[in-house]
């Protein structure tokens, strides 16, 4: 028989064209499935990517704005107190007595200025006034009179000259008003009429300007005292620095820079223009600044790039200070401003191309990381076998696991091979080596230390029971007085033990601090995370200190580890305990930002409150006076050592018992709203 034929008649042949029909269906579902999707993805992105660039934008400015803020604070702080010191040093009776003779023979002889810059009243002057300024950073003053002739001065060579008429009329008019002021840096061809022929001052100088008067309250003349600016003014701006690429730097109505400059140094100062190169106009900050001195909005926010002094395109904002008749400017390089948006640019680009290869990538990697998982929470690492996950860190995981022998209960902590570089890998085995040789029962125990099967680095140490104090405050609120007592006297009684042995923590911290049930008592601290420990007495750690940067929590950072990360020593840690103790007595930061940039700021120039200002509990003084204390810029100012900190809590602890009872009572209460929630 032969076979049938295929025609379209056939069942066969319909059959067949209803599957190329079908599959035809698919391709053109298919087809439009991935249109949509590019479509849908083409509008996710670019509204995602409109979110976040104006999220950037709004976080820049409130960065920038914290910044120049502390900084004129900071700036008005210093000036407020430079005229304190040398109105104090005008009403000085020697001072009087010696300014009112020099007045009286320059009015007698003033055109023979070698009468009075010779007479007997200026030797005595002179040496008075350089012991009173001896350590101030002064390096220059003098005597005017109201003639605007300089009549005395530390240099013999200014006695004699007279004030320009420009200095007269701005500042010594208001001076003889009775006001103090502050004078911006000038150069001695701005101030004076006539410069000495061999200036001895070549640097320009910052002044401060009060009235002398006589006991009937008279203004007799003025006393100016000058400092460098390359030096405390500038170094106030300076401090703001922390990036790359950010600067503070104070100009005048002209449009040039007052103080040093990051990338050309001191030497910018009176001597670089605000321009554009290539150009030479000015900067669109100098520009809306120089309005703002004649008149105009007296502050303003450049978030969209423009050419800076330097040529590199910069973002900023400015503040115009009349009083001092200067301003103030914050500025950072576009690129590091916005450097997420960069990213994100590059990324939303590259998606189109990448479409299928991402999604099967991503299957794949889906695929690949529970075949993974399933490995790691299975396999056997050394003498322990591995349960579940309880932690992940940047650099590692710990697991839950039991001693195959023992059967004891142990934390395991397992480097992740990604994150194995040579820095990773010897910050990881000190980190193990340095914990061992601690004993003290506030400090974690480690058990042990090597290397699994497959080379990744591990150690075994304690598994315990309980929550960081970060997560405790948070779930509880404040602790009680009494209670954070006994927890911050069983931290300083851990750190003791290392700081004895010449090692300092560096990350102390909530999130490293952890309350525990431990061998049967409640409210048992153990100090966690040795990762950044420092072995101050050994050399060989240098070059890992070195490479560590700002690692560790920097709101609870001492300024002095802000500024150099290799400047540290146990004074850190009390600073770090001091601000650990601010946060469990008032459930409050230190300080409410999340913002790096303004947070470095903050902790590097701004006195935090005080926690008895700030808690809702009543704090007791010592207490409070002690946390402060921990909490001062210059470590010299803090208690010197852990002990002092301790015996402090130790005094306290008589008053405001924490017992056991009190500690079970607190555990079964958390426990209860637990398991409630």
């Amino acid at each position: 028989m032969s076979a049938p034929a295929t025609h379209s008649l056939h069942p066969e042949g319909a059959a067949a064209r209803e599957a190329q029909a079908r599959r035809a269906r698919l391709r053109l579902w298919f087809a439009l499935a991935l249109a949509a999707s590019v479509l849908a993805l083409t509008a996710i992105g670019s509204w995602t990517y409109r979110a976040v660039e104006r999220s950037l934008r709004d976080s820049r400015a409130g960065a920038l704005k914290a910044v120049l803020d502390a900084q004129a604070k900071t700036l008005e702080v210093w000036i407020e107190d430079q005229k304190l010191g040398i109105r104090r040093l005008a009403r000085d009776p020697g001072v009087r007595q010696h300014v009112r003779a020099l007045v009286e023979i320059a009015a007698e002889h003033g055109e023979t200025p070698e009468r009075y810059c010779s007479a007997p009243a200026r030797r005595p002057l002179v040496a008075q006034l350089d012991d009173a300024l001896a350590g101030s950073g002064a390096v220059a003053f003098n005597i005017v009179d109201r003639t605007g002739r300089i009549i005395a001065a530390k240099f013999r060579e200014y006695c004699g000259l007279a004030m320009s008429e420009q200095a007269t009329a701005q500042e010594l008019v208001p001076v003889f008003r009775g006001e103090t002021r502050f004078l911006r840096p000038y150069r001695d061809a701005e101030r004076l009429a006539r410069t000495p022929a061999n200036p001895p001052l070549a640097r320009p100088l910052v002044w401060i300007e009060t009235p002398v008067q006589n006991e009937a309250g008279r203004i007799l003349a003025a006393l100016g005292v000058g400092q460098y600016a390359h030096e405390q003014f500038a170094a106030i701006l300076a401090a703001a620095r922390s990036g790359d690429s950010d600067e503070v730097y104070a100009f005048d109505r002209n449009g040039v820079m007052l103080s040093a400059s990051r990338t050309l140094g001191a030497e910018a100062a009176l001597a670089q223009a605000l321009r554009v190169p290539g150009e030479g106009g000015l900067t669109r900050l100098a520009a809306q600044a120089q309005a703002a001195a004649m008149g105009g909005v007296p502050s303003g926010m450049l978030l969209e790039p423009y050419p800076g002094y330097t040529g590199r395109a910069v973002v900023g904002a400015w503040r115009w200070l009349p009083a001092y008749d200067m301003g103030l400017a914050v500025e950072m390089a576009a690129e590091e401003a916005y450097a997420p948006l960069a990213v994100l640019g590059t990324v939303f680009g590259t998606v189109f191309g990448a479409l299928v290869a991402a999604v099967l990538a991503a299957l794949a990697a889906w695929f690949s990381a529970v075949r993974l998982r399933s490995e790691v929470e299975e396999r056997r690492v050394g003498a322990y076998l591995l349960g579940e996950r309880i932690g992940e860190g940047g650099v590692g995981n710990v697991y839950a696991a039991r001693h195959d022998l023992l059967k004891r209960p142990t934390a395991v902590k397992l480097l992740k091979p990604t994150r194995a570089t040579d820095e990773i890998t010897a910050r990881f085995e000190r980190e193990a080596q340095l914990a061992s040789q601690l004993s003290h029962p506030n400090m974690v125990e480690i058990y042990d230390y090597g290397r699994a099967s497959d080379g990744s680095l591990y150690y075994a140490m304690e598994l315990l029971e309980g929550e960081t104090i970060g997560k405790l405050v948070l779930q509880e609120g404040p602790l009680p007085v009494a209670r954070a007592i006994h927890l911050l006297r069983q931290a300083c009684a851990g750190l003791a033990e290392a700081h004895g042995k010449g090692m300092v923590h560096r990350d102390v911290s909530p999130t490293n601090l952890m309350v525990c049930h431990y061998g049967g008592e409640y409210d048992f601290l153990k100090i966690l995370d040795f990762g950044l420990v420092k072995n101050i007495a050994a050399e060989e750690q240098e070059t890992i200190t070195r490479t560590l940067r700002l690692l560790g929590t920097p709101l609870y950072m001492a300024p002095e580890r802000l500024r150099d990360p290799a400047d540290v020593d146990a004074r850190a840690d009390i600073y770090a305990v001091g601000a650990v103790a601010f946060f469990v007595l008032t459930g409050r930061r230190m300080f409410e930002t999340l913002d790096d940039l303004a947070l470095t700021s903050l902790v590097l120039n701004e006195v935090p409150p005080r926690a008895s200002a700030v808690a809702a509990q009543p704090i007791p003084e010592a207490l409070d006076m002690l946390i402060a204390a921990s909490l001062e810029k210059r470590r010299e100012d803090r208690p010197q050592t852990i002990g002092e900190f301790g015996d402090v809590l130790e005094a306290l602890a008589v008053r405001f018992r924490w017992t056991q009872r009190d500690a079970r009572a607190a555990w079964e209460a958390h426990r209860a709203r637990a398991a409630g929630a």
